[in-house]
């Protein structure tokens, strides 16, 4: 009997492309390995520049969670032509150097062979993108 992440080992994960970065411009990127996979979906998670207009609290709490400013957040899947929004996002504004937050994805189809999935974020006139190309994989 194979251990219940074979699921996850069993992707073979092809590239992994970031633009953006540093201070030069917004910045957005993919998690490796995904966080969870099957032969049929994936979950992905990742961070992302935080938008213009964000507001983080002024409080003495230990972590402080920001009001994100207006922005959007999508994938699309070359493979299925499917796109959607990216719901689930948090700016812990307190922590590390407070530019950038995370994000999961919901539950996204897979199509059998290379699945080129981008994630984009548009905020203020500005945009990042991230891709990471996924092959489910028969157990």
């Amino acid at each position: 009997m194979h251990p219940p992440y074979t699921r996850l080992t069993s992707l073979l994960l092809l590239a992994l492309i970031g633009c953006g970065g540093g201070d030069s411009g917004p910045v957005m990127s993919v998690d490796l390995p995904p966080r969870y996979a099957s032969k049929t979906v994936v979950i992905v998670t990742g961070k992302s520049f935080v938008p213009p207009g964000s507001i983080c609290p002024a409080s003495s709490e230990y972590i402080r969670i920001g009001s994100l400013g207006l922005h959007s957040l999508s994938y699309t899947n070359a493979a299925t032509g499917a796109t959607g929004p990216v719901f689930d996002q948090l700016w812990v504004c307190n922590s590390g150097d407070g530019k950038s937050m995370d994000w999961i994805s919901n539950p996204i189809d897979l199509a059998a062979g290379d699945n080129a999935i981008t994630f984009t974020m548009q905020a203020g006139g500005q945009s990042a993108s991230a891709m990471v190309t996924i092959r489910p994989i028969s157990p």
